[in-house]
């Protein structure tokens, strides 16, 4: 099959859950044989190159994609217009598009046009951009009118569709086993690890909250965004023992996680979480928000909590001292979710 994925975030120039979805299918469907192409923002330079079997299209320029912690509108539309230009989707047998930003799915139209929904967010989108949200709301509804083939990532996402009478089939994301089992652990660990973007969704605020009811926890919180800043200075006016730390190298976040002993995710609002599911792998319960949302709640194996500072400080003391007992179960979990199955059952998807 010839197979063209379009976003506009590439990995590994940009890490996150979406990129590592295509770049792991990718990767896995190119070593078998098919033509695998990946439209984005030309981050690796303005060249069409091959990385790991997978043909990389530049069709924009390298920008900002976010403005104050959001995804910038611009960019998205921009994006969308320069892939249809450029691209000729004809020549492919399918066109797996990710829905998020969403104006991409606008643009494009194929016969075999697979949508694949990372989130569905409704009526957060006036929570998210206020009085622009009702625009945002209207964005996502039209993208889920279209014939194209729909697939969600999470059981979550694909009851949150199926309220606006999209039916979606879910193939989820999933994680690269072989690879975890290779990773050394790390000379030093934490008693809790965050790791995401450093926005207020995420609920790093809590977290900290959280730690303060925790003495002599230590912590690690990797990554980036428009919050650290005052994360790391909330961090010291409580007087913690948390280490912040930029996004670092899949090994070397896999390395921590298997000398660490219980991974934090207090966000209300997630797609998926592979990093949740990598901590399983490294034998690590996670502890996350009991939310409607909250798809991880579903996915992972460990604790789940009210999204109170007092409920989350529980539940990572709970955590921490069953470790050893969970161990077993978080490793068992995350079998199901190994990355070749999952690109096999998406080979289904694409061939019907």
């Amino acid at each position: 099959m010839k197979i063209a994925f379009i976003y506009d975030a590439v990995y590994p120039w940009i890490k996150g859950g979406v990129e590592k979805r295509i770049f792991e299918m990718g990767r896995r469907l190119a070593a078998e044989g098919n033509e695998v192409y990946w439209f984005g923002i030309s981050w690796w330079g303005d060249r069409e190159i091959e990385h790991s079997g997978i043909r990389l299209i530049p069709c924009y320029k390298p920008v900002e994609l976010y403005s104050k912690g959001r995804r910038k509108i611009s960019e998205a539309i921009l994006f969308a217009a320069s892939v249809k230009r450029k691209a000729n989707f004809n020549k492919f047998d399918v066109v797996d598009c990710q829905v998020f930003p969403y104006f991409p799915a606008l643009f494009i139209s194929h016969q075999n046009l697979v949508l694949t929904w990372h989130e569905f967010w409704g009526d957060y989108w006036k929570e998210y951009l206020g009085h622009l949200g009702y625009f945002g709301k209207a964005v996502e509804r039209i993208v889920a009118a279209n014939e194209g083939k729909h697939v969600a990532v999470s059981s979550t996402t694909a009851r949150q569709l199926l309220e606006v009478g999209v039916e979606a089939e879910v193939v989820p994301n999933g994680v690269d086993l072989e690879e975890i089992e290779r990773v050394k652990a790390a000379e030093k660990g934490y008693d809790v690890v965050f790791a995401g973007r450093l926005i207020k969704e995420k609920g790093v605020d809590l977290l900290l909250d959280a730690l303060k009811l925790i003495p002599d926890t230590s912590c690690l919180i990797v990554g980036e965004g428009p919050e650290k800043k005052r994360l790391v200075e909330k961090s010291r006016k409580l007087g913690l023992n948390c280490h912040f730390h930029g996004f670092t190298s899949w090994e070397g976040m896999i390395s921590i996680m298997k000398s660490s002993k219980v991974f934090a995710l207090p966000s209300t609002r997630e797609g998926f979480s592979i990093t949740s599911l990598e901590a399983n792998a490294c034998g690590m319960p996670v502890v996350t928000i009991n939310h409607p949302c909250n798809a991880a709640s579903e996915i992972v194996c460990g604790i789940t909590c009210d999204d109170t500072a007092k409920s989350l400080a529980e539940a990572l003391v709970e955590a921490m001292e069953r470790k050893k007992k969970l161990r077993g179960r978080c490793v068992k979990n995350v079998r199901k979710y190994d990355w070749d199955k999952i690109t096999r059952r998406m080979v289904e998807v694409y061939e019907r």
